[in-house]
């Protein structure tokens, strides 16, 4: 959009006005890097107007915000955070973000931990198992928490499910398994990638999952479920917390769960073992007898595992670290 010549003297008539605020339109698109439009939520903002979506009179829920956002125009939703809980986008009942190429930014102070610019549910609400999914492609999310947790939990729950592909998530938080009853569940994951046709997702400068509440049986801070293809993690962090050492960090479930590869690069796994945790066996496992392609871990390091994984993991697995030893390469351990 290019921006308009404004001409005139004296007092402004009312195309001046328009030209001048198609003008500010235009220069926010430019900064924003898309043609779309932009679409303000400030969950924390005192505007008692009508709210549109603009700067001035933003939305405060995510939902009127994502009900304002079209699939496949590359529109941006920017979620203001206030630097304080209180600003948070609050979400009591399943989301599924179905529109592709509709993108969501955080204004906050741009940490991976526990983000300002934040989605969660009311602590009080009654408990939901499936929080965010993700089935648009063709998303970016940046500088966003999503938190998953109540006061009194559920099983099963999950934070954040992707079945679409080819979206990209920077500098973002997906916490998951924020209360006791989800901390306790087998079932229970950070992220969940996986359907038939969905992959080639990426996540940069991700933390997944927390260290806050102890997990304290078999669940998995990501796991890799049905068909899907090279999905890649870069810089991430994952802290876990446990007092079993059946926790996993990787599971990989389903015919293909990790078809072609799946790729860790330059990520950190920090089980918190010297603040009362427990070592875990592995850190990865396979449930599927036919994975359908590899994990590659690149320059990866965990702490408080005994080993990367179990039988099933190694024989589908690449490991390429520092020490260049294939079975301990990555394992820190303290210096003697």
């Amino acid at each position: 959009m290019s921006l308009a010549t404004i001409s005139g003297g004296g007092s402004f008539t009312r195309q001046n006005i328009t030209d001048i605020n198609n003008n500010f339109t235009s220069l926010a698109q430019q900064l924003a890097g898309t043609t779309g439009n932009i679409i303000y939520c400030f969950p924390a903002s005192g505007f008692l107007g009508t709210q549109d979506g603009t700067a001035g009179a933003p939305y405060t829920t995510l939902s009127a915000a994502y009900g304002a956002g079209r699939s496949g125009f590359n529109d941006v939703i920017v979620l203001v955070g206030n630097g304080a809980t209180s600003g948070t986008a609050r979400v009591d009942a399943a989301f599924t973000w179905s529109k592709s190429a509709l993108h969501l930014v955080g204004i906050d102070s741009g940490v991976n931990i526990s983000n300002r610019a934040r989605i969660a549910p009311t602590s009080t609400t009654t408990a939901f198992a499936n929080f965010f999914t993700v089935s648009g492609s063709g998303c970016r999310f940046a500088n966003i928490e999503w938190f998953h947790g109540f006061d009194t939990g559920t099983t099963a729950a999950i934070c954040m499910t992707v079945t679409g592909s080819r979206n990209m998530f920077s500098d973002c938080h997906i916490a998951g398994m924020g209360d006791t009853a989800s901390a306790q569940s087998s079932t229970s994951r950070n992220l969940k990638i996986g359907l038939t046709g969905s992959g080639e997702n990426m996540f940069v400068n991700c933390t997944i999952g927390i260290d806050t509440v102890t997990r304290t049986v078999a669940n998995a801070s990501v796991e890799f479920a049905g068909a899907t293809v090279r999905n890649q993690f870069i810089g991430c962090l994952f802290p876990i917390m446990t007092s079993s050492a059946t926790t996993l960090g990787i599971l990989g479930t389903g015919n293909e769960c990790i078809d072609r590869f799946q790729l860790f690069r330059d990520c950190i796994f920090l089980n918190a073992v010297k603040s009362t945790g427990t070592t875990m066996t592995v850190l990865g496992s396979f449930t599927t007898a036919s994975p359908g392609g590899y994990v590659m871990l690149f320059r990866s390091s965990v702490v408080g595992a005994t080993d990367w994984g179990d039988a099933n993991f190694f024989a589908n697995a690449f490991i390429d670290g520092l020490t260049g030893v294939n079975s301990t390469s990555g394992l820190a351990v303290p210096p003697s």
